[in-house]
């Protein structure tokens, strides 16, 4: 394939795969019924439910503006070789060492991330305020951006330079070594994120004595997964928005509650909750998704290994010779299809785990109770309560909240 074919094709999924996003969210849109679905309608009033569909339109308009101005960009940026005199640039000012595609790759992401940072204070400050979620302040939110950044130049600049040096050791084949350490940190992180990077963000404090405790405590004593204890985050200084989840391996297991999901449920639908996140530890969703993870990664740097040389490449994007750096953005396009495709097959499984995890809160603890607390994920969270099978395909790790509410009633013969 020429340079110039590459170059088309490149541009033509960048675009494509935009179109196709755009093409579900219209979808999905479109599908929400005109009043309140059946499952929901005891908890969420018309009222209610037209503030949800106003709030998913509000977010969707601007995630279309959001996608224009990148594609746009990005196609710029690719049609003019503006990257190839970029690393030039970049080069010419670090020598052209090992030093500079990490540099260069630095600043690719920077731009990207400036480019779409007036969105982002946009959907924090306006739409979610408006919609009455957003507690994060400005000092908070450069806080978390700043934080974020300095974890990407850890842990991505690492990472890069440690591919940069496996490279020059081991040409095509630095996939192999370079697999085995990618798949011990992702396994690190599985067990440790809540402990390490979470707190970098947020609390997390054990919860506290009281009502719910106690009925923790009395759910545990019957259940067959054995938690040392739940913890509580403070979600409520970002937002208002409830949630929880489950995270870690063997004894660095967590369940973690918001303390907006507290605040926001009752006792029952809060146990339920929690049943939940232990259905996804009985099921073992964590170690299955890990095993996924670890082989989508060796598929993908063996995938890597065929090109990260090629002089092709990186000649399509303005390159005179073979650049790592470029070859590496030419990669993550050309992998991107394929990555969306990985993508709906995993949020098949994810959505086949939530199945699995509501049916074994709803036998442990109340179908009632947990069917509850789905509604108020339409009530309070302003989710939809449906979804287009399209854009369920697509983008979705959860089903929606009247498909669960339909499981749980089904599986429990309360329909």
């Amino acid at each position: 394939m020429t340079s110039e074919l590459l170059l088309a094709l490149l541009i033509a999924i960048v675009i494509l795969e935009a179109t196709v996003q755009t093409v579900a969210e219209v979808l999905q849109l479109r599908h929400q019924p005109s009043q309140p679905p059946k499952l929901v309608a005891s908890d969420v009033d018309a009222a209610a439910y037209g503030k949800a569909q106003a709030y998913a339109r509000a977010r969707v308009r601007l995630t279309w503006f959001s996608r224009a101005v990148t594609v746009a960009v990005t196609v710029i940026a690719f049609a003019t070789g503006l990257l190839g005199a970029g690393y030039d640039l970049v080069a010419s000012w670090t020598g052209d060492g090992w030093l500079t595609p990490l540099a260069f790759l630095a600043l690719v992401g920077l731009a990207m991330d400036l480019i779409t940072l007036p969105f982002s204070l946009y959907a924090t400050f306006n739409v979610e305020e408006r919609f009455g979620f957003n507690r994060t302040t400005p000092a908070l939110f450069a806080r978390d951006k700043l934080v974020s950044y300095a974890i990407t130049a850890v842990l991505g600049g690492g990472l890069l330079a440690l591919l940069v040096v496996s490279i020059n050791l081991w040409g095509r084949e630095f996939w192999i070594p370079y697999a085995v350490v990618l798949g011990v940190l992702v396994t690190l992180l599985a067990m440790f994120q809540t402990s390490v990077l979470l707190p970098l963000f947020n609390k997390l404090t054990p919860l506290g004595d009281g009502p719910l405790r106690d009925a923790i405590d009395d759910y545990v004593k019957n259940s067959p997964f054995k938690l040392d204890d739940v913890y509580v985050m403070d979600g409520s200084k970002r937002s208002s928005k409830a949630n929880a989840f489950f995270s870690g391996l063997g004894q660095t297991r967590k369940v973690v509650l918001f303390d907006t999901l507290i605040e926001k449920h009752d006792v029952d639908s809060a146990v339920a909750v929690v049943a939940h996140e232990v259905g996804h530890a009985v099921h073992r969703h964590v170690p299955k998704f890990l095993i996924g993870n670890l082989v989508t990664i060796t598929l993908m740097l063996f995938a890597l290994s065929r090109i990260v040389d090629s002089s092709v490449t990186s000649q399509a994007l303005g390159a005179q010779e073979s650049v790592l750096a470029i070859n590496l953005i030419v990669f993550g396009v050309l992998f991107g299809p394929l990555g969306t495709l990985i993508g709906v097959v995993v949020n098949g499984f994810s959505r086949r785990f939530e199945y699995q995890a509501d049916a074994f809160a709803a036998r442990t603890t109340s179908p009632q109770a947990m069917a509850k607390a789905m509604r108020s994920f339409v009530k309070d969270e302003l989710s939809l309560p449906v979804a287009h099978p399209f854009y369920a395909w697509l983008n979705l790790s959860h089903p929606a909240p009247v498909d669960r509410i339909r499981a749980i009633e089904a599986s429990s013969g309360t329909s």
